[in-house]
């Protein structure tokens, strides 16, 4: 909830109804702001708490998201917002509505616009002030409600997402002619090789070499070098944290040897997050592997055990060679 606000309190980027409104005021940093009066009488004081809820818009374009549908509350307190977006709130009252917008003009002059935004147009949010707290107490009561209602819409959204996802990942098998196994968790297996070696398995540690793509054919990440040489394998627990959820859902349909496809919906890649700036918010994505390892959970303990403990003296190497050449340096030895 509260990271929502203070992406919010941080670009307060809002609406407009046409460029030319004069009934908007400006504030710091090219924010311009109006209030729609309602019929309330409540007034909005530093101290207080109020209830609101949301809208998103580019232009005349909703861009609000599901989450926007659940009213959020906040604080009016300067440690919390920005001083003029309190004096925003506090010139408010219950049942009136805020719109504040700033130009795409003043946006580009600090931060990279998004690909569909153009020159003199204008970001916004459209604020409806539903309630206003005077008591600490109900104000907690209300923020429990607002994260209880956010955790549903976002248990919603992600059962409808893997459904999109299924669909996406289906479609392109089909189109492509590509055979594949569903695992019971959603991601899709290609075995094009089983491998004939020790079982992958729940509790043992798997070294892969792999090549990670969107289901256009980009590819965001991989374990070889621009000559197709392995330089980077990467070894990881199956069900532990470690990679996504997607590669212990299908490296257990492998053996040391083996090489196939994982088709990883994004909610076992990374979800609503994304990753980086290829990997977009509810993304599935492909990755090619190859199992060039398998070993029991003893083992690879061992193996890291071992490899820390040459880090470790590595690194205090290192730090008597540079003690080493400071005293060589001062005067005398000294």
């Amino acid at each position: 909830m509260n990271k929502v606000f203070y992406l919010l309190a941080a670009a307060f980027i809002v609406f407009t109804t046409g460029c030319q409104d004069q009934r908007f005021k400006k504030v710091k940093g090219g924010l311009e702001y109006k209030i729609i009066r309602g019929n309330g009488d409540k007034e909005i004081k530093y101290g207080n708490s109020i209830e609101f809820k949301v809208q998103q818009y580019y232009n005349d374009s909703l861009l609000s998201n599901p989450f926007d549908t659940v009213p959020q509350v906040i604080d009016i307190d300067s440690t919390k917002l920005p001083a003029e977006y309190v004096a925003i709130f506090k010139a408010a009252k219950k049942g009136d509505s805020i719109v504040a917008r700033i130009s795409t003009d003043t946006i580009k002059k600090t931060n990279a616009l998004p690909p569909f935004a153009k020159d003199h147009q204008y970001f916004s949010y459209r604020f409806k002030i539903v309630n206003v707290f005077t008591d600490a107490a109900q104000a907690e009561v209300a923020k429990q409600k607002a994260i209880d209602n956010m955790r549903i819409v976002d248990s919603l959204q992600k059962v409808k997402q893997v459904s999109i996802d299924d669909k996406t990942i289906t479609d392109y098998l089909a189109k492509n002619n590509i055979k594949a196994v569903k695992t019971p968790q959603g991601t899709y297996v290609e075995v094009q090789e089983p491998g004939t070696g020790e079982k992958v398995d729940t509790g043992k540690a798997v070294t892969v070499l792999y090549k990670g793509m969107l289901l256009d054919g980009l590819v965001f990440d991989q374990s070889y070098d621009s000559t197709g040489k392995a330089t980077k394998p990467f070894t990881f627990m199956i069900g532990q944290p470690g990679a996504i959820e997607g590669w212990s859902d299908g490296m257990v349909y492998f053996n040391k040897g083996g090489k196939g496809r994982l088709f990883i919906p994004s909610g076992r890649a990374w979800g609503s997050r994304g990753a980086g700036a290829d990997i977009k918010p509810n993304t599935p994505v492909m990755f090619e592997v190859t199992i060039s390892d398998v070993m029991p959970k003893e083992k690879y303990q061992k193996e890291m055990e071992a490899k820390q403990k040459m880090q470790q003296l590595q690194q205090q190497m290192l730090q008597q060679m540079q003690q080493q050449q400071q005293n060589k340096q001062q005067p005398n030895g000294k």
